[in-house]
């Protein structure tokens, strides 16, 4: 049977196509760097106004980091539309000589990482920074990604949970059902998803010590292996309850300063930030943290990746949870120990696990013909496919034919240039930051895209 209740009750009454469209929020970090490929010494740019107040283009754990955040669109391409206009923005507001690194590991770094510039925030989350860096390696907070924060239609959660009323207690705990199975498909299959997307093979200099455990060729994902930023916090996935029971935890026993700091590959979130309210009222989103960014792009990442978690987080709502919850943990726990393995193979090699891999694609490849999906995800699939069969054509494979002397540092500098060449060219950039830094969703819908080709309007909670 592929589906399971609720993947039934979807498919008959026909609205797999509006479940299968997440409300979608993407956030993408990129590295500011000078026109030598250096970490840059400029501030956040004038342009984007005050960076305490914009809400879309903010400064990560250090001054270098800018993080692009999109407002929550109905349709996932909305929010890739979104990203585009603010990546631009991003770019035209940079000093003459900054560019972003396209990578998501940092360029050559500074012999001496403490002088590496905290971000200029609240002096509360200021100090919340310095001491998460004393915590860590010097360079574990450095490294960049995307993040896909995503929640289900809200017409689509209410036309099941019609039908699903007698099974559960109430609305927030079938909603919670909902996202802790999506959620346990990914933290499971994370390995495969690194396999298809890892992009960050080697480090540049300066990133490791010399006399550091280090990885000694290049291999798929560093930032996604233990050498990236971890949590060595114990996950717990079987309810949203104990989920939210293991943070809060964690917390009072001092092995976590706050939930924000629980870096795992995906996080079950509260609109409201509040844990606690989450079990009574249920989850609103998860946010999936496990993409490298795709040098390929300007945007760091491409409507493909996108159309393929789409397919994920379809297949994992409509589709049996993978085992009881007595045993999830375990089964958890073996998933990330294969993403450990598989971030630090060789990105050329066949993965250890391509067996799993080829029966998850096969599955995934029956539920599309089920579900009649379109072409362009028979497209993504396809290219899903030739990925497993020829490692060459990985993401992390392509990107070393680019390596010259185990350094990428001229080839990301060429791209960089490129994609801020082609910025410039944008003969209206958006500039509504610079005296406007606090304005909200619709007003940035409105001045981004104006009355006509505005996307729907995302109503949250």
């Amino acid at each position: 049977m592929l589906f399971d209740e609720i993947g039934q009750i979807i498919f008959n009454n026909e609205i797999v196509a509006n479940a299968s469209d997440f409300n979608m929020g993407i956030e993408v970090e990129t590295i500011r760097i000078d026109s030598a490929g250096r970490l840059t010494n400029e501030p956040y740019p004038k342009a984007l106004g005050n960076q305490r107040k914009n809400h879309f283009i903010k400064t990560d754990v250090y001054q270098i980091q800018s993080e692009v955040i999109t407002p929550t669109a109905r349709k996932s391409l909305d929010a890739m539309h979104y990203l585009m206009a603010l990546n631009d923005t991003l770019r035209n507001a940079l000093e003459p000589n900054e560019l972003l690194w396209p990578l998501s590991m940092p360029p050559i770094l500074p012999k001496d990482k403490k002088s590496i510039p905290i971000a200029n925030v609240e002096p509360k989350q200021k100090a919340y920074y310095e001491k998460w860096i004393e915590t860590r390696s010097d360079t574990q907070g450095i490294p960049v990604g995307v993040h896909l924060n995503v929640s289900i239609n809200d017409d689509v959660l209410k036309t099941v949970w019609e039908s699903e009323k007698d099974k559960f207690g109430s609305y927030a705990d079938f909603v919670n059902y909902i996202y802790i199975k999506i959620s346990q498909g990914f933290v499971y299959y994370r390995w495969l998803i690194t396999y298809l997307f890892g992009n960050s093979p080697i480090a540049e200099k300066n990133f490791f010590e010399s006399d550091q455990d280090q990885p000694q060729r290049p291999v798929r994902s560093i930032r996604s292996s233990n050498y990236g930023l971890t949590s060595d916090v114990k996950k717990d996935y079987r309810s949203v309850k104990d989920y939210v029971n293991n943070l809060e935890t964690n917390i009072k026993e001092g092995h976590l300063f706050s939930e924000a700091e629980y870096h795992a590959s995906v996080r079950i979130k509260s609109v409201h930030g509040d844990l606690t309210n989450m079990v009574k009222n249920g989850a609103d989103y998860i946010e999936l943290r496990m993409l490298d960014l795709d040098p390929t792009t300007a945007l760091g990442v491409r409507t493909s990746a996108i159309r393929f978690f789409r397919i994920l987080l379809s297949y994992f709502m409509m589709t049996p949870m993978m085992t009881t919850p007595d045993k999830i943990n375990l089964k958890l726990a073996q998933g990330i120990a294969m993403n450990e393995v598989v971030s630090l193979e060789s990105p050329t090699q066949q993965t250890i696990y391509h067996h799993e891999a080829q029966t998850f694609l096969d599955q995934l490849q029956m539920f599309g013909a089920t579900i009649q999906w379109g072409p362009e995800y028979q497209e993504i699939l396809d290219t899903m496919q030739d990925r497993l069969d020829n490692p060459r054509l990985t993401p992390a494979a392509t990107l070393c034919d680019h390596e010259v002397d185990g350094s990428l540092m001229s080839y990301g500098l060429a791209v960089a240039n490129r994609y801020q060449n082609r910025a410039h060219e944008n003969p209206n950039p958006f500039t509504g930051f610079e005296e406007k830094p606090d304005m909200n969703a619709d007003e940035l819908r409105q001045r981004l895209f104006g009355v006509m080709g505005k996307p729907e309007n995302y109503k949250g909670q």
